[in-house]
């Protein structure tokens, strides 16, 4: 079983792994001044893109953006994580990873061994006489023998010590079941999962992290399902239920679909709907759809038709829209939820169900079929509370004013009242077209640019803030460098490819990073960048003004109209937008 690797070794690793060499083993590539190129191997052309930048420890393709250092290289081109791209390049090196054998460490290995000896178990459980009913079960909702082997589905036999004396028997304590959260104890361990069928809820890796236990038929009094607790190892709002099968599907179609259940994404993955995952006993998460962010562009969220399963879709649209997707909801007839509408229908009606997915703006306008004031009070008021959901998450102000602004347009309603969900002190350039966008994209890629080129500038740039990014994936990377600044261990580009958290953000600086702006007075223009940032947290001041002065002059507070009235003619002074 697989350990931890060493942070020294980890560095060993990354420094003796040159970058022409790890990408010249699966590209053929040619001299060009200093650096080198090739074919690039993640899209297919005819003409060479794809340029390796030995000095700087990247490459970069031009073509489709893809860009990282040695070990996302690897991580790209075999598919493997982090860990297991970084074994991959010890053994190209001739470096040997030391198993620890004491410690936090070890003790983490155990948590893990306990979990794959429960999940054979299980597994094995299932396949007895006290089984037989299970698989019963199985086969009355269509899961195969296939879907049962793939996705490791067990059960859990009745008795109070069935698991622990078979893992006891194996060697593992008790106290490490509990510490998994598949034992407990009163005066006595006892085994936590009792006549119910489990399914092992499994990391990227594909090691078993959690189960899911389900009730069975004839023991209504019980809780339906009951999941692991978290632990060291088990994080629910952290990992997808099934992403460790789907991520080669999600990446080639670019795109994931969201469902709510267990049985919801076995019955689609086995009826060829691969590119699909399921929140684990959560509502989803921002650090869900960071996860997804690194192998897809887009998600749709097909959860239940019932009022639970809408609400459920406008907060995932929230932490989505958090991380830069635009996700789109596909609606299932009423009293329908996937498994049993493919069940139903057939995996060709639910395409079509799928390819009739809508953005959050239409969905929002299709449930309420008509204009926002023709509804009554109660409804508007549970529109409005929905969007607050929904807006709330989203740190940056583009994508929020983007969104608000679809719905004016949509629901015919004033921004006003849309105003009212906005987040405290986030207000934006509305009015902003393409042509002025691009030039603030182009600043802030010169901008960090400059700040890659000559770290020690950032000393001077402590009032920008990164919500005044226009880019949201920007601003990332902009508190990324400041990070690894303010630390002390100097801004290595290569280095700093490890911490991006999505692959639109490794495109994006290692676009940044091929950048060729060489100048001389560096101080001259930095300031011209900071006098920008300037420009537009006046604006963005001025026109959050606006709002709380129409505010205040309908609450009639004088006092607080004069103050907010001088402070915007304070700025009106200074210049800007106007």
């Amino acid at each position: 079983m697989a350990g931890y690797i060493p942070d020294d070794v980890v560095e060993r690793i990354k420094s003796e792994s040159d970058i022409v060499s790890v990408v010249s083993a699966f590209v053929s590539l040619k001299k060009s001044g200093k650096d080198y190129k090739g074919l690039c191997p993640f899209h297919q052309e005819k003409t060479p893109s794809f340029f390796v930048i030995p000095s700087k420890g990247f490459y970069h393709c031009f073509g489709c953006g893809a860009g990282g250092n040695a070990v996302n290289f690897i991580m790209a081109h075999e598919r493997l994580d982090y860990p297991d791209a970084l074994r991959f390049l010890a053994n190209k090196a001739g470096i040997t990873i030391p198993e620890t054998k004491s410690g936090a460490k070890s003790d983490i290995e155990a948590l893990y061994e306990a979990l794959a000896l429960a999940g054979a178990f299980f597994a094995s459980s299932l396949k007895g006489e006290s089984g037989a009913r299970v698989i019963e079960y199985l086969h009355s909702r269509d899961i195969t023998s296939k879907s049962v082997g793939e996705f490791g589905i067990g059960y859990a036999p009745s008795g109070w010590d069935n698991l622990i004396r078979f893992v006891s028997s194996k060697g593992l304590s008790p106290a490490t079941l509990e510490k998994v959260g598949l034992a407990a104890k009163k005066d006595n361990y006892y085994d936590r999962f009792r006549n119910r069928l489990m399914i092992p809820i499994r990391a990227l890796s594909g090691r078993i992290v959690g189960f899911g236990g389900r009730v069975l038929p004839g023991n209504d009094d019980a809780a339906k399902y009951i999941n692991t607790p978290e632990t060291d190892i088990y994080k629910k709002g952290k990992l997808l239920f099934g992403l460790d099968l789907a991520r080669d599907e999600i990446r080639s179609k670019n795109e994931a679909i969201v469902v709510e259940g267990y049985f919801d994404l076995i019955s689609l993955y086995q009826r060829g709907i691969k590119n699909v995952v399921a929140v684990s006993g959560t509502g989803f998460t921002t650090d869900q759809a960071a996860l997804l962010a690194r192998f897809c562009e887009k998600v749709v969220l097909l959860y239940d038709s019932d009022s639970a399963g809408i609400k459920a879709a406008y907060r995932a649209c929230g932490m989505l829209y958090s991380k830069g997707f635009p996700p789109k909801i596909a609606l299932l007839p009423k009293g329908f939820d996937p498994d049993s509408f493919i069940r139903s229908n057939g995996p060709n009606e639910l395409i079509k169900v799928l390819s009739h997915a809508g953005s959050l703006v239409d969905f929002i306008a299709s449930k309420i079929g008509g204009k926002f004031q023709a509804q009554p009070a109660n409804l508007q008021k549970r529109i409005l509370d929905a969007i607050r959901e929904i807006i709330e998450p989203i740190e940056y102000d583009v994508t929020r004013m983007a969104i608000l602004g679809q719905l004016k347009e949509k629901l015919q309603v004033d921004l006003e009242t849309l105003m009212g969900v906005k987040r405290t002190g986030k207000l934006l350039m509305v009015n902003t077209d393409k042509s002025e966008m691009a030039i603030y994209e182009k600043r802030e890629n010169e901008f960090i640019h400059l700040l890659l080129s000559h770290p020690e500038l950032i000393n001077k740039c402590a009032e920008v803030d990164s919500s005044l990014f226009v880019n949201e994936n920007k601003a990332r990377i902009f508190e990324l460098i400041r990070e690894l600044y303010d630390k002390g261990d100097g801004v290595r580009i290569a280095d700093l490819f490890d911490r991006m958290e999505s692959d639109e953000q490794r495109r994006l600086l290692s676009e940044i990073a091929i950048i060729n702006n060489e100048t001389v007075d560096i101080e001259r223009l930095l300031r011209g960048y900071l006098e920008k940032f300037q420009t537009i947290a006046r604006d963005r001041r001025r026109e959050e003004l606006k709002s709380l002065i129409v505010e205040a002059e309908n609450k009639s507070d004088r006092d607080r109209l004069i103050e907010l009235t001088r402070e915007f003619n304070e700025l009106q002074s200074r210049g800007g937008n106007g």
